[in-house]
């Protein structure tokens, strides 16, 4: 990715301290990030939260051994104009209200130039296993680990989230690529591109006619409940996604078979850990030649890809299960494995000189 962006340099954003990576006793999940980069976040009130939330968010001065003994920095840094994000969890794993304030804070920043880019997970319709349920999928309305379980926070509107494909075997880079899905060991069957619906948030605007034409065209054929405002009816009626949410991912770009020195050990990784990065180093690109021109940062890019979708190669191949189904599948247009395809730089380009 270095070389990708070359002479431009990157920052690593390292968030809390080592009890609490160790331990990892909190739910929360980037608030103090969020503080770092603006200061009004350590502070302000909405949808009835003020400031960190304790016992979800950890504390700082942190008296254990190890422990940061400082404040919590506020305003610390100055965002970059391109952010990638390789970490989640589940939605359920905090309170909606938690996930809606923080959901705001990405909406800010994408207003000020900044794009933020979040992998969107790598176990197909669900989160890991073991990290709210054995499985990684959801129990409700008399369901048990059945129910299709989005990520936060990819799931947040104001994100760009991002899948993974693969070359597929015996292709070379000329042939079309499929959605990641590999065989990685025990429970690999598994691993595959993240993506599915949010139970906290509805379809944006954005989003509302790819997400139409996809079930209108190519409807996956599983039982379905529309969540409430609250979220309470999750696995309503059988169903084991939900109808009315955002769809995740966005875009996609390769996750599969890079290879990496890990401790001296040559290795090859996949994950959609990898795409996010990848989509990072293409739009600081084209920032880098939009400040050429005199133009800003791009910022939040969403509805630009969507009313654009020709500068995206579609992915029409492969699919994401888990939850003992075969999760979504890989088709023609906006799709929940793959979102509206893999990145076409020379197109990008040449859209966004275009625009303002």
């Amino acid at each position: 990715i270095a070389t990708m962006v070359w002479p431009q340099t990157m920052v690593l954003y390292q968030v809390d301290d080592r009890p609490y990576t160790t331990a990892n006793n909190y739910s929360g999940f980037l608030n103090h990030f969020l503080d770092a980069l603006d200061g009004s976040y350590c502070h302000f009130t909405a949808f009835g939260i003020t400031g960190d939330s304790p016992g979800i968010d950890p504390s700082y001065p942190d008296n254990q051994p190890g422990g940061y003994k400082g404040t919590v920095l506020c305003g610390a840094y100055k965002p970059k104009k391109v952010i990638s994000i390789s970490y989640g969890e589940g939605e359920i794993d905090v309170p909606k209200n938690y996930f809606l304030r923080q959901c705001n804070e990405w909406l800010k920043l994408g207003l000020q130039g900044t794009t933020v880019l979040v992998s969107s997970g790598d176990f197909g319709v669900a989160m890991p296993p073991g990290s709210d349920t054995a499985t990684g999928c959801l129990s409700g309305s008399g369901q048990n680990q059945t129910i299709y379980n989005p990520g936060n926070p990819v799931s947040c509107p104001y994100l760009t989230s991002v899948g993974a494909t693969q070359l597929e075997p015996g292709t070379t880079v000329l042939d079309a690529e499929g959605a990641m899905q590999t065989n990685l060991g025990p429970g690999a069957e598994l691993f595959a591109s993240g993506g599915g619906f949010s139970n906290y948030f509805p379809i944006p605007d954005y989003q509302k006619a790819a997400v139409s034409k996809y079930f209108a065209q190519h409807d996956p054929g599983h039982p379905y409940y529309v969540a409430d405002a609250n979220a309470t009816n999750i696995g309503e009626n059988g169903g084991i996604y939900n109808r009315g949410g955002r769809g995740i991912p966005d875009i996609s770009a390769n996750g599969a078979n890079f290879r990496a020195f890990n401790n001296g050990t040559d290795g090859h990784w996949f994950g959609t850990s990898l795409a996010a990065p990848l989509w990072a180093s293409i739009i600081t690109l084209i920032n880098q030649e939009r400040a050429k021109l005199g133009k800003s940062s791009v910022g939040f890019i969403n509805p630009v890809l969507y009313a654009n979708t020709d500068t995206l190669t579609d992915i029409k191949q492969g699919s994401n299960p888990n939850c003992g189904t075969s999760g979504f599948t890989a088709v023609e247009g906006w799709d929940p494995v793959t979102g509206l395809g893999t990145p076409n730089y020379p197109s990008l380009l040449k859209l966004w000189l275009k625009l303002p």
